[in-house]
């Protein structure tokens, strides 16, 4: 994992307000068109708020908040295209090495589905592919 390459980044504007550490800078945010667990249980729809810092990614659907440390947490992210023509989908599949259990103990899940609106697509694409290389 190339966690450095985060650290290369622009800083962006913390447009979400996550709570930042010291020496943690946001290096991209989007809103998301849905985001979901690794099997698609869906967690929060276009109101939902992705950030990336150059240690984190912190996923809000507004009533609750996931955050994951990138370096110790995140195994890999895949771009995942299914369906044709009008039903075709695109998404990012992030799997970790733990399991996250919430809502209060009854939901169990290992990864994160992103959904996002086309350029957040590309700059995100672009970002993990470096981190993970």
């Amino acid at each position: 994992m190339n966690i450095e390459y985060l650290n290369t980044l622009s800083e962006v504007k913390n447009k979400f307000n996550v709570e930042l550490e010291d020496g943690e800078k946001v290096v991209f945010t989007a809103k998301l068109n849905v985001f979901g667990t690794e099997k698609d249980r869906m967690l929060g729809g276009d109101d939902s708020k992705l950030t990336l810092t150059n240690k984190k990614m912190i996923a809000d659907n507004g009533a609750g908040i996931w955050t994951v440390d990138i370096e110790e947490d995140i195994t890999d992210c895949s771009k995942v295209q299914s369906g044709v023509f009008i039903f075709k989908s695109t998404y990012f599949a992030v799997n970790m090495n733990k399991e996250i259990v919430f809502n209060d103990g009854k939901e169990k899940m290992t990864g994160f589905h992103f959904y996002f609106k086309k350029n957040d697509a590309l700059k995100f694409e672009e970002i993990m592919n470096n981190v993970l290389k």
